[in-house]
């Protein structure tokens, strides 16, 4: 079993779950875009691994669209630059909604 957590710009994080891991296909529809960029983030809580790290998937061209900015995705993405020595240029910010896939570890079978 998988979990998309799709994180809006507004804060609020909606979770779907899925039997089999999500596709590309799937997020387009949720991040509303045609081009998916992934990235790294620092999420704990959606993490399954020790350091606290994941995959973050948002529209690549963002820039380009009038989408408001995720400061909670923008908080963890530069987290996880500063912990691992990753930079973006200053001032960078992710927009739109963001999503996140996470392996159930507890599933009964």
């Amino acid at each position: 079993m998988y979990l998309l957590h799709i994180i809006k710009s507004d804060g609020t994080v909606e979770t779907v779950n899925n039997k089999t891991k999500p596709t590309f296909k799937q997020m387009y529809k949720h991040i509303s875009c045609d081009m998916i960029e992934m990235s790294k983030a620092y999420y704990p809580k959606y993490s399954n691994r020790k350091d606290g790290y994941v995959d973050i998937y948002f529209d690549e061209e963002f820039l380009m669209k009038d989408s408001k900015p995720n400061v909670e995705a923008t908080i963890a993405w530069k987290t996880w630059q500063e912990k691992t020595g990753h930079m973006a240029l200053p001032g960078s910010l992710l927009h739109g909604t963001i999503c996140i896939i996470q392996k159930e570890e507890n599933e009964t079978t």
